[in-house]
């Protein structure tokens, strides 16, 4: 028997008898061997030796690498892991690192939460290069994540040990620097939000950022039934969420993309209009669209010059909330568009989220909508928490598709 064949399939395999206990102590159990007095799981070569004397008569040699890579993937027992910087601003492959630290216990009101499934989202790579939402100290950054209660403190009645929940991190991280991309994150009852069955883990990693943006940003506009709103970034997956909602809620959307071959694709989805700005004439493409009237109101993920492209595409008196950098810190306006009295502002969603009553209920009625199909958020390519540098190269690829994730 190939040797190698046996250790994949023997020595790694889920055994009930196995699964709590050390790489050694597997590799002593599987082989009869007996272990050293101060046998010291070290490296390579005590390893080695020891299959070397067991196994010489079945191979030549087995390289030990798969082993080690999987000691530095895992933490040791009472340990967790944890994507964190220590630095101010920077590259994601400069300054992240993968850290192992004392795994934590809650207190009295308060829930431990095993991280699972992790997205990765063009605001936690904003953050990560800039640190304007962390403090000015070591982060573990994301902004939203799922997982399993594993221990509940003194006093918590809502939730019980092996629940499916979504924490609600964003504030904390905020204040704290405690995101999701870690193995463990302790937070209070009112932070926490059960899964229904019929949710799965991916959609409910992604419950927060962007179907609560989705509703709040469209709900703060007011659009009547029948008007059109323009939006940039439209083949993201928010923009794809406001689609959704858009004609859902009974209004129109005029989606500006930047590739030929998202226009079908969003169409599909209840898109009513969609402009390729490398193309097209945006504004001229919105009048004839909408019989010379102007868009409602728009919004911008993108800012930089398309910004003034979309406050020309807004009637008189129109709103346009930029919500994103896509472009940088920089917007260009045109000073006729502040002459007719278009309101362009800075929105974020903690700006509507005001009180834990409002929060809960935008919470309700967005899982509602996901429950119902009409918000779909959509899954990409997912990751392994270790493999986090390759998971942020795939993110930052244009037209990837869905949201890329990270799983442990």
């Amino acid at each position: 028997q190939n040797l190698l064949s046996y250790v994949g399939e023997h020595l790694w395999s889920p055994s009930p008898k196995l699964e709590s206990t050390s790489a050694e102590d597997r590799i002593h159990e599987r082989l009869s061997i007996t272990p050293p007095s101060k046998f010291c799981f070290e490296g390579p070569l005590r390893l080695q030796q020891i299959f070397f004397r067991r196994c010489l008569h079945h191979c030549e040699c087995l390289p030990f690498s798969r082993i080690h890579q999987q000691q530095r993937s895992l933490a040791a027992p009472g340990m967790a892991r944890a994507i964190v910087s220590n630095k101010v601003g920077g590259e994601p492959v400069d300054v992240l690192q993968l850290v192992h630290k004392e795994k934590p216990r809650p207190g009295p009101g308060q829930i431990l939460v095993q991280i699972t499934v992790r997205p990765i989202h063009p605001s936690d790579l904003i953050n990560i290069r800039t640190r304007y939402f962390s403090p000015d100290r070591e982060v573990t950054f994301g902004g939203e994540g799922f997982g399993i209660v594993e221990e509940v403190g003194e006093g918590v009645t809502k939730f019980k040990e092996g629940q499916r929940v979504i924490p609600i991190l964003w504030y904390d991280f905020i204040a704290s620097g405690q995101g999701s991309w870690q193995d463990y994150v302790v937070v209070t009852e009112n932070k926490l939000l059960a899964v229904p069955d019929n949710v799965s883990d991916e959609v409910a990693a992604q419950f927060i950022v962007n179907p609560w943006t989705t509703y709040a940003i469209l709900d703060d506009l007011c659009v009547p039934k029948g008007e059109y709103i323009v939006q940039t970034a439209a083949a993201s997956v928010l923009g794809r969420q406001v689609i959704q909602l858009a004609r859902h809620w009974g209004f129109k959307t005029i989606n500006i993309v930047r590739r030929e071959k998202w226009k079908q694709e969003l169409q599909a989805i209840g898109a009513d209009e969609v402009i390729n700005s490398n193309t097209e004439d945006v504004v001229e493409r919105v009048k004839e669209i909408t019989g010379g009237k102007l868009a409602y109101a728009a919004i911008d993920a993108v800012g930089g010059h398309l910004t003034k492209t979309v406050a020309m595409s807004v009637r008189d008196g129109g709103k346009v909330f930029v919500y994103g950098l896509l472009s940088g810190w920089d917007i260009t306006l045109g000073i006729q568009d502040l002459m007719r009295g278009i309101e362009i502002r800075w929105w974020v969603l903690f700006h509507y989220t005001t009180s834990e009553e409002k929060e809960l209920y935008l919470a309700s009625e967005v899982m509602k909508l996901i429950e119902s199909k009409v918000i779909t958020p959509t899954v990409g390519k997912k990751f392994k928490l270790e493999d986090f540098q390759e998971a942020i190269k795939e993110a930052e690829m244009e037209g990837r598709g869905g949201k890329v994730l990270l799983i442990s």
